[in-house]
């Protein structure tokens, strides 16, 4: 059964340490990390902050390689980089150990990462690893996968493997609809825009790891 972690990391030993000191007051929400040759391709979510500003900082930080962004709206950015390898950071010790990063946010200079460690040893390599190269992270919540199909398979977050079986118990996905998206998120007691954040990532993350063969 799949293992999975919540550390509190600071940014020196994760990613974007450069943009993150530079700009303390930006929310970034890593939608992803793609792993193929051995290069890891975070893809990242950016909101509470001047975007140019954000950008000059990114082509700035030396954590990172090529960033280009993927998605623009109002309020919000996303965003495709590439990492430049540290073999003693956290990133590092995620990869190398065979772990996901199902999520990971960071609000003023910490991330909090989740991670999906395939079984104990997994996780006890990166313990070591983290050990010998004096990594910082703070372990706030480990447990079980009450459902490791969903994340390891389909690639979903805890929480977006949340809001879609709510939504489907409720009957959202029913014709007519029996629920709206106020009674999802009602339902799980969020807001109306978390809950159809959720979902719409939710969806993309089903049909890139179901449908999609050709990439």
């Amino acid at each position: 059964m799949g293992i999975v972690t919540e550390f509190a990391v600071p940014a020196d030993d994760f990613l974007l340490a450069w943009t993150l000191d530079a700009l303390p007051d930006v929310h970034v929400e890593i939608e992803r990390v793609a792993v193929e040759d051995d290069a890891v391709t975070p893809f990242f979510w950016a909101s509470g902050v001047d975007f140019e500003a954000f950008e000059a900082a990114l082509e700035d930080d030396s954590s990172v390689a090529d960033p280009s962004t993927v998605e623009t709206h109002e309020d919000q950015r996303l965003y495709q980089v590439e990492w430049r390898r540290n073999t003693e950071g956290i990133v590092y010790a995620i990869s190398e150990s065979g772990a996901t990063v199902l999520q990971a946010t960071s609000d003023g200079g910490v991330w909090t990462v989740e991670t999906l460690f395939p079984d104990s040893e997994d996780l006890a390599s990166f313990q070591d690893y983290a050990a010998a190269h004096d990594l910082s992270f703070e372990l706030k919540r480990l447990s079980k996968s009450a459902h490791p199909e969903a994340l390891g398979k389909y690639g979903v977050t805890d929480e977006q493997y949340d809001a879609l079986v709510a939504a489907y118990r409720l009957g959202y996905f029913e014709v007519p609809s029996e629920t709206d998206l106020r009674g999802v998120a009602d339902g799980l007691d969020i807001s109306k825009n978390a809950a159809s954040a959720r979902l719409q990532r939710g969806y993309a993350n089903l049909v890139e790891n179901t449908l999609i063969h050709d990439e």
